[in-house]
């Protein structure tokens, strides 16, 4: 009986160990992304089809009826152990690109063909359409490639904000569009952010009409019916949610949005803009298991629910030695990969921080709101975010008052700062994720640098280093707008130049990357932007003296 139960604990303990490294590797994004929280459950849902799904019926290969299927026994072999091997370069090329989505699905497939030959020498083609459906309803657990993420993202926005901008008007009120920003006049701004946009509710729709379709037992045809149904009622449901909001804004009663609903002590209670984000979701679940009970019909609904539990779905009649080799191996990448990459950052010199002083009586500094969106998608440790002005600059609040308050008319900056640990930064995620990229969201137009072009890059002295800027130009309403970003890692090769992150989805530059065992070891990306001069020579001019005055480095 000991040995039955450690056998199969060993058969379990293989199984799970691959799963465990790409669960490892998609928990960062499942913490730091609202859009793919739900990950987290998409593991045990996986689990639940699989030991619900009743099995094939198989035959023992001893069986005199039985008819191995070609090269049944010899897959794991075959398949399975190039499978396995592949996974120490996967891993090791997933140390310096943490950030790299296709890093994701790349490691799906390979633990997919383990899996898959395992599954085959068991019971052949039969035993694979147990678990192929469940192990494919794993993908929906993996974030999409980013561009395809950021465009899709922007494509609702748009939609989103352009459809309740209609409306605001068609009920009478004053609004104008500016990119995905809806002006209301004396109301101020409404901004359709990644929130709002409706993907986070169209990827839990995509998720729950795939579950209750296999749950209720439909048909492909349906589910595919059901799935398409279920977009439509999330991208609804969100246009009614985003439209409330800003009605919310548009009749004065903007500040309640951002404000916790109640505090006690230490306990706060989300926002409102959160909550209905909650509300929301809730409706969506709640409006397709409706609508899934309704097309199943009929008085007693049968589903997977009633089936009994099927835990020989979960082993696999792989040899022990062969488990036992998988286990080590698992564990070797893990430890291994660290140690390729501890040694090589030996030879890193380590960098002095960087920091923007503007604790200055002579300016007025405004704390600005970072979006969701921003937050998700950089996935720093800690930033911020403010606006000052010089005050000579600034005008009353009103005729007669020493209040002072910003001129939107004259110069000032605005400055986005954020800081990454240790194996944190996503340098992908910061090239891609460029002003170009993001401002004209805003209804800002890019002068600089033409569009599909590199930014010029600006080289400034500070102490005994040099500090690479990209530049930038945008304009609207006849204003121009320059930004300038740098990226300060915490550590760098001894006497090497330092620029932004360039890569983006260059294979080239990730592969030389894990050969120079290159981690992301962590820095300060820093985006300065100065409204209201006359031009490019003059911005350049001011961001070298601000550099010289305010920037400095520490430990």
């Amino acid at each position: 009986m000991f040995v039955q139960n450690s056998l199969k604990f060993l058969n379990l303990a293989a199984s799970v160990c691959p799963w465990a490294l790409l669960i490892w590797q998609l928990s960062i994004t499942w913490d730091t992304n609202p859009q793919y929280s739900h990950g987290y459950i998409i593991p045990f849902l996986c689990v639940y089809l699989l030991i619900k799904s009743p099995p094939y019926q198989l035959l023992s290969m001893d069986s005199p009826q039985a008819k191995p299927f070609p090269l049944q026994g010899k897959a794991y072999l075959i398949i399975g152990l190039p499978a396995l091997i592949a996974l120490l370069p996967v891993w090791i090329i997933r140390g310096a690109n943490s950030d790299w989505r296709l890093i994701n699905f790349v490691l799906f497939l390979v633990i997919t063909a383990i899996v898959i030959s395992w599954a085959y020498d068991q019971g052949g083609l039969k035993r694979i359409r147990t678990v192929l459906f469940p192990l494919f309803f794993f993908l929906l657990s993996i974030p999409w490639p980013l561009a395809t993420d950021l465009q899709f993202t922007q494509w609702l926005q748009g939609k989103v904000s352009g459809i309740i901008v209609d409306i605001i008007l068609i009920l009478g009120h004053e609004a104008k569009l500016e990119g995905t920003v809806i002006d209301v006049g004396k109301f101020g701004q409404i901004g359709i952010d990644q929130a709002c946009s409706g993907i986070q509710g169209f990827q839990a729709s995509v998720v729950i009409t795939l579950f209750l379709g296999v749950y209720y037992g439909f048909g492909i045809i349906n589910r595919f019916i059901f799935v398409l149904v279920g977009a439509l009622v999330a991208l609804l449901l969100n246009l009614v949610r985003a439209f409330s909001l800003s009605m919310i804004k548009i009749n004065g009663a903007g500040h309640i949005l951002d404000t916790p609903i109640y505090q006690f002590g230490s306990w706060v209670l989300p926002s409102f803009h959160d909550m209905v984000g909650w509300i929301e979701n809730l409706f969506i679940l709640l409006a397709l298991f409706f609508l899934a009970r309704l097309a199943k019909g009929g008085i007693i609904l049968t589903s997977m629910g009633t089936n009994p539990l099927y835990w020989s779905n979960i082993r696999f009649s792989t040899p022990w030695p062969f488990q036992v080799l998988t286990i080590a191996w698992v564990i070797l990448i893990f430890f291994g990969s660290e140690l390729y990459y501890s040694t090589h950052e030996e030879k890193l010199e380590k960098l002095p921080k960087i920091s923007l002083n503007i604790n200055d009586p002579e300016i007025l500094v405004k704390e600005q709101v970072i979006s969701n969106q921003i937050t998700a998608q950089l996935h720093y440790s800690d930033a911020n975010s403010v606006q000052w002005q010089q005050r000579d600059r600034m005008i009353s609040k009103q005729i007669g008052s020493r209040e002072m308050i910003f001129n939107p008319n004259q110069e000032y900056w605005q400055t986005f700062e954020a800081n990454w640990e240790s194996g944190g930064a996503c340098t992908a995620v910061l090239s891609t994720h460029s002003p170009a990229a993001c401002l004209p969201l805003t209804g800002l137009q890019q002068v600089s640098p033409p569009i599909g072009q590199s930014p010029k890059v600006i080289s400034i002295a500070k102490n005994s280093h040099k500090i690479a800027f990209e530049a930038y130009e945008f304009t609207k309403d006849g204003k121009n707008l320059h930004v300038f970003r740098c990226f300060w890692p915490s550590k760098a090769l001894p006497d090497s130049p330092i620029r932004f992150p360039s890569g983006g989805y260059s294979l080239d530059g990730r592969i030389r990357a894990t050969i120079e065992g290159r981690r992301n070891v962590g820095g300060t990306m820093l985006a300065l932007a100065l409204a209201n001069v006359d031009s490019k020579q003059t911005a350049i001019k001011k961001l070298q003296a601000l550099v010289n005055q305010r920037l400095s480095f520490g430990n």
